[in-house]
C-alpha cells in the first residue's frame, strides 16, 4: 500500500537525508489523500496549489518524526486532513495567532494538591466525565469549545447531569474583549456564562455552517433556554504536579497548548513540541509513571489523531501544557 510506503519514509532516522517520494508515489499519495478526506477543489489552479502544500507537508512530517526519534518520543506524523494547507493557513484557520489575555471578572482561587501517585494506573475520564469529541471547523473558537467542554465535565462530575452545551453561544455572544472565530480565552468564556445567567444546549443553539467556515455571526441567545447550568467560580491548578494530582483525583482540566505541529499528528506520545501558546483544549487523562503522558481531547473532530485525542509526554511541559494554569468550574443547576 502507498500509505505503508509513506510510513516507512516518514519513520527513517534523522541520520538519513530526506528522500522525497517520486512523482508516481506523490500522485498516488495525493489521490489517496483526496479520497480519504473527501477533498475536492474548484479549479485546477487551486488543486495544483494544494498539491504543492501536500508535497511540502510530506517533508515536514518526515522532519517531525526525526525530531521525535531524537527526543525519545513515539509520536507518528504523516498525512492528515490538514495536509493540503500551508502551515500559515493552518495557523490562521485552526489556531489562535494572538490569544486574548487570560483575564476574567470571576474570582479565581488557586488550589494545591498532594504530589501525584507514580504507581497509580492511567486515569482516563473519557466517556465518564466527558461528552463526545467536537468539531470547531475553520473557526478559531477553540477557547469556547475548551470552556464548554469543561462546564459539561464539571456538571457531570458535581451534579451527575449530562448536557451537551453550546460552544456557538459562547463564540457569538461573549464580547468581553474577545473576537469569536478570531480568538478568545477560557476565563472570559466562563465569565460570559456567569454574567449571562446560563448557557443553552447544543440542540437549542447549534453550531452553524457559517460558524464552521469561520464567520462569527450574530448572537442569537435566548434566555428562555437558560435552564441547564451556570458558572459560579473557577480555580487555577498551576504546574504539572498539581495538574496531575487533580486529574488523578478529580476530573478533566481545561488547558492551553502550542499546537503548531499537530496538523501532521497521527498517533503516539508527543515529546518534540514548542511552547508558544496558540490553542485551547481539555486534558482528560494522565499517566504520571515513568514514560507517562497527558491524554488531551481536541476539537478537530474524530479524524484527528487518535480518534480526536492526542497524547503529550508528562512531566516535560510538552507543548506548553503547564505554561498557563488549568481551570475547573464550579457549576450550579438552574
Amino acid at each position: 500500500m502507498i500509505y505503508q510506503t509513506l510510513a516507512v519514509l516518514s519513520l527513517v532516522s534523522s541520520a538519513s537525508a530526506y528522500v522525497p517520494p517520486d512523482n508516481a508515489q506523490q500522485k498516488a499519495l495525493w489521490e489517496s489523500f483526496k479520497t480519504e478526506f473527501s477533498k475536492s477543489y474548484a479549479t485546477m489552479g487551486e488543486e495544483l496549489n494544494r498539491f504543492s502544500n501536500f508535497v511540502t507537508n510530506l517533508k515536514v512530517a518526515y522532519e517531525r518524526n526525526s525530531n521525535e526519534r531524537l527526543a525519545g518520543g513515539s509520536a507518528v506524523h504523516g498525512t492528515t486532513f490538514f495536509s493540503d494547507l500551508s502551515q500559515e493557513e493552518f495557523s490562521q484557520r485552526f489556531l489562535l495567532t494572538q490569544p486574548s489575555s487570560e483575564s476574567s471578572n470571576i474570582t479565581a482561587t488557586s488550589e494545591t494538591f498532594a504530589p501525584p501517585s507514580k504507581t497509580l494506573a492511567l486515569v482516563d475520564w473519557t466517556g465518564k466525565y466527558t461528552t463526545a469529541v467536537k468539531d470547531q471547523g475553520y473557526c478559531g473558537s477553540c477557547w469556547a469549545f475548551s470552556a464548554t467542554e469543561q462546564i459539561e465535565s464539571d456538571t457531570i462530575r458535581t451534579l451527575g447531569l449530562t448536557y451537551k452545551l453550546s460552544p456557538a453561544q459562547i463564540t457569538q455572544c461573549d464580547k468581553n474583549g474577545v473576537n469569536g472565530c478570531g480568538g478568545g480565552n477560557i476565563p472570559s468564556a466562563f465569565n460570559y456564562v456567569k454574567s449571562a445567567g446560563g448557557i443553552e444546549t447544543e440542540a437549542n443553539y447549534p453550531y452553524s455552517s457559517a460558524l464552521y467556515n469561520g464567520a462569527t455571526g450574530t448572537c442569537v441567545a435566548n434566555s428562555a433556554y437558560y435552564n441547564t447550568v451556570t458558572v459560579s467560580s473557577y480555580a487555577s491548578v498551576s504546574g504539572e504536579a498539581n495538574m496531575g494530582s487533580y486529574l488523578q483525583t478529580k476530573g478533566p482540566l481545561a488547558v492551553t497548548v502550542d499546537a503548531s505541529t499537530w496538523n501532521s499528528y497521527k498517533s503516539g506520545i508527543v515529546t518534540s513540541c514548542g511552547t508558544s501558546i496558540n490553542h485551547a483544549v481539555q486534558a482528560v487523562g494522565v499517566d504520571t509513571a515513568a514514560g507517562g503522558y497527558w491524554k488531551v481531547r481536541n476539537s478537530w473532530a474524530t479524524s484527528f489523531g487518535e480518534s480526536g485525542f492526542i497524547r503529550l509526554a508528562y512531566g516535560k511541559n510538552t507543548c506548553g501544557i503547564a505554561s498557563y494554569a488549568g481551570y475547573y468550574v464550579a457549576v450550579t443547576k438552574k
